[in-house]
């Protein structure tokens, strides 16, 4: 069994949040690559998965691509967005932000 990084997008860690299996026994990173785990193990940005749910969402390029979006907008949403929300922050700030944070790797968004 692999270790599950606690995740920002649900509170159910042991249920594969693909397929509601109750036995999600790895973590899918939603900002994936291995230049990236880290940045997303830091933040969040990963979802309970069994190994077969796992698997199929690296097959699908489209899933892959959805992945990296969903990511995207949560750390806008919970790491930045909400720290200036009071000051009247451009909203593609937060992408800028999130950019820099990835190297100039791009926007999923």
């Amino acid at each position: 069994m692999k270790d599950i990084v606690k995740s920002r997008v649900t509170e159910e860690h042991e249920i594969c949040l693909i397929c509601g299996w109750r036995f999600a026994d790895h973590t899918h990173h939603l900002i994936c690559g291995i230049s990236n785990r880290d940045f997303a193990d830091k933040y969040g940005l990963t979802i309970p998965v069994c190994a077969i749910c796992h698997n199929e969402l690296h097959k699908s390029g489209v899933a892959v691509r959805l992945s990296k979006m969903l990511g995207q907008a949560i750390w806008e949403k919970n790491y930045y967005k909400d720290l200036y929300y009071n000051l009247n922050r451009d909203e593609d700030e937060a992408r800028d932000r999130f950019r820099e944070l990835f190297n100039g790797n791009g926007s999923y968004l």
